[in-house]
């Protein structure tokens, strides 16, 4: 299954998804400090498109987005050992979950402040693989997922030229 980690910019997101992005990567650290959002890849259509599964504060929660073009300048795609229908069934099983705003922004506090039933993206992405999900920010899960799989981002924008 691959996972894409966007690093892009929020320039034309409202004032207040730029503070949170904004907050987002003042307490990020490591490699990977520039991810702030997370979607999983849950089919690859022959066009180049693709349907991304994830959970948004723009979106208002766990939602599924058909035939998606992913810019090469603002994602990292990595490629890891989950598997695709399994995370398929958890995203139609959770589709319309609310946002889970508290345990977005608990993972920059050291305080756990998640709320049952809600979802932030990688903790929806990370779901039905990991055990608590939730602890981790953006960067976190982007180095840990380049811990158990690989960077794939050049063969996958090669293949949609």
């Amino acid at each position: 299954m691959r996972v894409a980690l966007f690093i892009g910019d929020h320039s034309k997101d409202s004032l207040l998804t730029r503070l949170g992005w904004w907050i987002t990567r003042l307490v990020q650290k490591g490699e990977y400090w520039r991810v702030t959002h997370v979607e999983a890849i849950l089919k690859e259509h022959e066009d180049g498109s693709v349907d991304i599964g994830s959970a948004s504060l723009r979106d208002g929660g766990v939602r599924i987005k058909k035939n998606v073009r992913l810019n090469p300048e603002h994602w990292i795609i990595m490629h890891v050992p989950w598997n695709k229908i399994t995370a398929c069934q958890w995203f139609k099983e959770h589709q319309g979950a609310p946002y889970n705003t508290l345990g977005a922004f608990a993972t920059a506090i050291p305080a756990q402040l998640s709320q049952g039933g809600q979802y932030f993206c990688n903790q929806a992405v990370g779901a039905p693989f990991m055990k608590d999900a939730h602890i981790f920010g953006p960067s976190q899960f982007a180095a840990i997922l380049d811990t158990i799989g690989y960077d794939v981002t050049d063969s996958f924008f090669e293949r949609r030229q």
